[in-house]
């Protein structure tokens, strides 16, 4: 643990100074691959222990239980990440936590996820499922046993929870909400299971207020239509949400106020709004960003008041509309100015307590444990016991304008003191497609700064939190107008005279790294390719929908006619001439491994240098320090070979 005490107020910093140096590619490749340390952690109820998870060797995941008082640290159960994958854990009481685990698994051909809640008894290690299990006799699957609603902070041990009942198969599986006690185990139907696609919403305190129901055709696929409905408090009878339009987001019930928080759009951009349920349909407007979407809401813990929202501009801000939470937010940014992402994790059922994680573009970031009735700070957790920020590359945010008189936000990494450029650079587009880069730790983009590479970051038109506009129609029906934008990235970075054009290589990741493809094959400057769990064809894209409810929506998602074509790197091989790294799990549920060993196969059929680096067993994260060390090792080989450091 980094040796720091913080007092609120006090603005003592540990100094994180040394000069940076280009590292060796097995020792960057190491550092930067190493999964988190410490991960989704939870506070327990008097503030004595912390659940959390942490990487153990290759794919594992290991939940251990901190006791704050003795500093004890046992591990409590473990997952071998081949497929089966600790989610979260959280405290239900003080003896149990509840985890989640899940994973991706492949049956007649499909790959699709299960995922599995159980009870775990820290001091026995008892496992008991939470979840419905599928009844072998009726001939039903259950892929996920359900999902947590609701922590009742005002009872101890229980939760409420949606469930999925498995009906026969080509039957809909049923959904309900039960109260649990864990211990001894109980279950008591609040929603009765019913055959329809319903997903259920509480106020934080064990009260069913709104439901939602995705539309469904005749053959049984979402259409991607959604209803809403909400109850007067106390009541059974479920009344339509007035306003409710196509981007109607549903937030968070608030019971202190009796109202629902959501965004809807406002001027192209999300806003955030809250609708009192009481019958009234009284909306009032909360936030608005004339450039960007609101992100979310703050709460201090389960069933808290919010008191707050987030927008993500260059960086991501938090707005406290709390009085005595501002005043806290502005004495923790005094206090650790140097890791301005702030975030609220858990808090004890008295509130006196508080978990919260600062990180910045520079270090993943601590856990912190804030006693608010003392205002003392003591770091309990580091999301990397490797990584303390020293000698890491800043992130800038830069604006590009492109070719159409516009101009698209992006971010340049690169180490301090390098010298005068121009360097060989690296472009790096974004997964999704509609995701977008945020400033903050990036662990790719930090192994290449780190080898002396610029590194940048651009959020092409398609990306999300922008707005509608910058939206449009998504980024595979306007694939040309992405790959533009990622053109005039390339060369704003050289004309800013930080990139040699004659030295830059192009790595994404899913979408990116279809786009690395797809730019590759119509920019040559590009003198390697680096496509990691890459899509090639967007008629496979299409088939691969079938089987799976989403189908219609995912089909008209992707497109069709000469978009197809035109649109997929497959059928564009021979306009690619640098060689190409193919990276890909063999159990990748978002894009199927077939993607990349088709693409292998059209690259040394126009005779381009190509290979296929293969991880079996893993999904389409590659979530396994070992397999991002050996793919971080052969991106440095490739680069070194094709544009030097």
């Amino acid at each position: 643990m980094r040796s720091c005490v913080f007092a609120i107020g006090w603005g003592l910093i540990l100094s994180s100074g040394a000069n940076s140096a280009i590292m060796p590619i097995d020792n960057a490749a190491r550092l930067f691959a190493a999964r988190p340390s410490a991960f989704s952690p939870d506070l327990s109820p008097n503030g004595d222990k912390i659940v959390y998870l942490a990487a153990g060797p290759g794919a594992s995941s290991v939940a251990h239980v901190l006791d704050l008082t003795t500093k004890s640290d046992k591990g409590l159960v473990q997952s071998s990440g081949k497929p089966e994958r600790l989610s979260w854990c959280n405290f239900a009481d003080e003896r149990w936590v509840v985890c989640r685990f899940g994973g991706e698994v492949k049956e007649l051909g499909l790959i699709f996820r299960v995922a599995r809640t159980v009870a775990i008894d820290t001091a026995t290690g008892k496992i008991r499922p939470l979840g419905t299990r599928s009844d072998p006799t009726e001939g039903g699957f259950t892929q996920f046993d359900g999902e947590v609603l609701d922590w009742l902070p005002d009872e101890s041990g229980a939760l409420l929870m949606q469930r999925n009942y498995a009906a026969q198969i080509g039957y809909p599986d049923r959904i309900g909400v039960d109260h649990i006690q864990v211990d001894p185990f109980k279950v008591v139907t609040v929603e009765p299971a019913i055959a329809r696609d319903l997903d259920y919403m509480t106020d934080g305190h064990g009260a069913v207020r709104i439901r939602s129901d995705a539309r469904t055709d005749v053959e049984g696929l979402f259409t991607g239509t959604m209803t809403y409905e909400y109850r007067l408090a106390g009541t059974a009878k479920w009344l339509p949400i007035p306003g409710q339009g196509e981007d109607f987001q549903p937030l968070v019930v608030e019971k202190q106020s009796d109202s629902l928080y959501f965004l809807k759009p406002l001027d192209g951009r999300d806003a955030l709004y809250r609708l009192k349920l009481d019958g009234t349909g009284s909306q009032t407007l909360i936030a608005s960003n004339p450039n960007v979407d609101i992100d979310s809401v703050i709460e201090l813990g389960p069933g808290q008041p919010v008191v707050g929202y987030r927008y993500t501009d260059d960086r991501s801000h938090s707005v406290y509309t709390d009085g005595a939470t501002k005043a806290l937010g502005e004495a923790l940014q005094q206090a650790i100015p140097d890791m301005p992402l702030i975030n609220f994790i858990g808090r004890t059922k008295d509130g006196e307590k508080l978990l919260l994680h600062a990180g910045s573009d520079v270090d993943p970031g601590v856990f912190y444990l804030l006693d608010r009735t003392t205002n003392r700070m003591d770091p309990v957790l580091n999301s990397s016991d490797l990584i303390d920020g020293s000698g890491l590359a800043p992130m800038k945010a830069v604006t590009v304008p492109t070719a159409d008189g516009r101009s698209i936000p992006a971010y340049v990494t690169m180490l301090k003191d390098l010298p005068a450029g121009p360097h060989p650079a690296v472009v790096m587009p974004h997964g999704g497609p509609t995701d977008r880069d945020t400033w903050g730790y990036d662990w790719v983009g930090q192994f290449l700064a780190s080898r002396g590479y610029v590194v940048i970051q651009p959020n092409f038109r398609g990306s999300g939190g922008y707005g509608k506009a910058f939206l449009g129609e998504n980024a595979f029906h306007e694939w040309r107008r992405v790959m533009s934008d990622i053109r005039d990235s390339a060369d704003w970075l050289a004309k800013q005279g930080l990139a040699d054009p004659n030295r830059m290589a192009i790595v994404g990741w899913s979408y990116g790294g279809y786009a690395a493809l797809q730019s590759a094959g119509m920019d040559p400057r590009y003198k390697a390719v680096v496509a990691i769990a890459p899509v090639t064809d967007l008629k496979e894209l299409r088939r691969d929908s079938r089987g799976f409810r989403e189908e219609t929506i995912n089909r008209n998602e992707i497109g069709k006619g000469d978009q197809l074509s035109d649109g997929s790197p497959i059928n564009h091989a021979d306009d690619i001439h640098a060689p190409v790294l193919l990276v890909h799990g063999t159990l990748d549920g978002n894009v199927d491994y077939d993607h990349s060993k088709r693409m292998l196969a059209a690259l040394l059929h126009a005779g381009d240098r190509a290979d296929l680096l293969t991880f079996d067993g893993l999904d389409h994260q590659l979530d396994d320090s070992n397999a991002r060390t050996e793919l971080l090792t052969r991106i440095g080989d490739l680069l070194d070979r094709t544009i030097g450091h």
